[in-house]
């Protein structure tokens, strides 16, 4: 997946017509109750079948939890970029269940529950489950496309249009845009795609059968909602500002289209502002257990760093929470320590042979378990920069600070889809995500990141970023980035005083 493209999965998933959450819970209650139904039903007959494997309570309870984790599992894959990995997901959850149980009777010298029937029985559910949903969707998809005006300027138009066709979305299809300006103030002569003036909505609507409108940053919202309220309530169309449209649909928040008015949420009084005690928990134990299953690899890779001298570990000085500076930690990749400040390239001499292993397969940031355990870090959220980054990017990228109200972490929403390597493009498209996680954020979300990080390590990075393929994060399309931004060269670390400085 390119960096310059959207989350085409979570495009796959949610990009469907705007309907009440009522109906799309009782659909999803349905599906899960035909399915349990035809697991009982499997297990029934697998009994009648054979004899010797007469079904038990037992035997239903576990294919409806196992049919559960298959649940569990398809709303946690709604998050993951590759098909195949949600198909992994999902076949390999309740594999896992069914293994376990094996093995937990094995020890326990006791059987009280049959799994050939009960494995039959939950890939017959599970097959029921996944088809209704398969059909739903494709019931979805055969309806004609949501047509959008987008109440603004042609370039949020313009913009949208162009990251639709850059995600493959054939669900909405932009019409044009409508001018903010009431007839008497904007211009006789139509610019690009303009449907007409705000006061003329209705019409708008009615001519040109807009299915939804989205208010872009640049209308004001009173004028807005009045014309709506004086004209639409009884049309047949939808609305929702574009900020929350690119939010459900693309998974990140387009930073240059939104104000303060957007971090509203943080005060809400359903908003969670500190760490679930959930959360710091699964923190300490996944620390624990990773820092066990890696413990032979580190020392093998121990001894193999210090073949060429210096440190095994290297500490660098980070922003965390609150904008409290805590020291991070690494395992050395550079052979030679520069004392002067320059980018680090891709094909830097510097780097040894086992720290361009490390560096690609992201091991070199395991002792930040540390960090994880003394409560400076979380094993999700939003990449840790050092000092002299974050006051450049403080400057220049909208609303940076607002990614410190959370804890960092080891790995991150924007880094399984932008990638670990930095650049300058890369670190506007970066915020985009971390503060859609920073609203999003729940154990779902970081339990796809988790599973999506693990398969990172499996493929070689794809990402690559340029102002091109994110001209709609700046201000206007083939806009340059902002001056602080201007002129540098991608890097994934700067050396930085004697230091090897990630910029990840």
């Amino acid at each position: 997946m390119s960096l310059g493209r959207p989350n085409k999965q979570l495009l796959g998933n949610r990009a469907r017509r705007y309907e009440a959450p009522l109906g799309r819970m009782s659909s999803s209650l349905l599906q899960w109750f035909g399915a349990a139904l035809a697991g009982i039903v499997a297990l029934t007959l697998y009994g009648a079948w054979d004899l010797s494997s007469r079904t038990s309570s037992a035997d239903v309870v576990l294919v409806l939890a196992l049919l559960f984790a298959v649940t569990t599992a398809r709303e946690i894959s709604a998050w993951l970029a590759s098909s195949v990995s949600r198909a992994i997901l999902v076949v390999a959850v309740p594999a896992l269940g069914l293994g376990a149980v094996a093995w937990v009777e094995s020890v326990a010298g006791a059987s009280s529950v049959h799994l050939p029937p009960v494995a039959f029985a939950t890939a017959v559910a599970s097959a029921v489950l996944l088809l209704s949903s398969l059909l739903s969707r494709l019931s979805i998809r055969g309806l004609a496309p949501v047509r959008i005006a987008v109440i603004g300027s042609e370039r949020s138009a313009e913009s949208l249009r162009r990251e639709l066709a850059l995600a493959g979305v054939r669900g909405y299809v932009v019409a044009g845009w409508v001018s903010p300006q009431r007839g008497l103030d904007s211009p006789n002569v139509a610019v690009g795609d303009e449907l007409g003036p705000l006061d003329a909505l209705a019409a708008i609507v009615r001519q040109h059968r807009i299915d939804l409108l989205l208010m872009s940053g640049e209308a004001s919202r009173q004028e807005v909602f009045d014309e709506i309220a004086a004209s639409c309530l009884h049309l047949p169309v939808r609305f929702c500002e574009l900020s929350s449209f690119h939010e459900e649909l693309f998974g990140h928040v387009t930073v240059t289209d939104i104000n303060t008015a957007w971090f509203q949420y943080i005060m809400h009084p359903r908003y969670r502002s500190g760490i679930p005690a959930s959360k710091r928990a699964i923190d300490v134990v996944g620390s624990l257990l990773i820092a066990l299953a890696f413990l032979p690899l580190l020392a093998v890779l121990a001894v193999l760093v210090k073949l060429d001298g210096g440190p095994l570990f290297y500490g660098q000085t980070r922003i965390g929470e609150s904008g409290r500076p805590f020291t991070l930690w690494k395992l050395r990749t550079m052979r030679q320590l520069s004392m002067e400040a320059r980018w680090t390239s891709e094909n830097d001499d510097r780097i040894t042979w086992i720290g361009r292993f490390l560096r690609r397969t992201h091991i070199d940031e395991l002792p930040q378990l540390l960090n994880v355990l003394r409560g400076e870090m979380s094993l999700v959220g939003p990449r840790p920069e050092q000092p002299q980054f974050v006051e450049r990017l403080e400057r220049a990228v909208p609303f940076y600070t607002r990614r410190h109200l959370i804890k960092p972490g080891i790995t991150g929403w924007a880094q399984v889809r932008c990638g670990y390597e930095g650049s300058d493009e890369g670190s506007l498209w970066k915020v985009s995500h971390d503060l859609y996680y920073l609203k999003h954020r729940s154990l779902a979300l970081d339990l796809a990141i988790v599973w999506e990080t693990v398969l990172t390590l499996l493929r070689p990075n794809p990402h690559n970023v340029d102002r091109e393929t994110v001209g709609w994060l700046f201000d206007e399309p083939g806009a340059q980035a902002p001056a602080e931004l201007a002129g540098a060269e991608p890097a994934r670390e700067l050396a930085v005083a004697g230091a090897e400085a990630s910029a990840s």
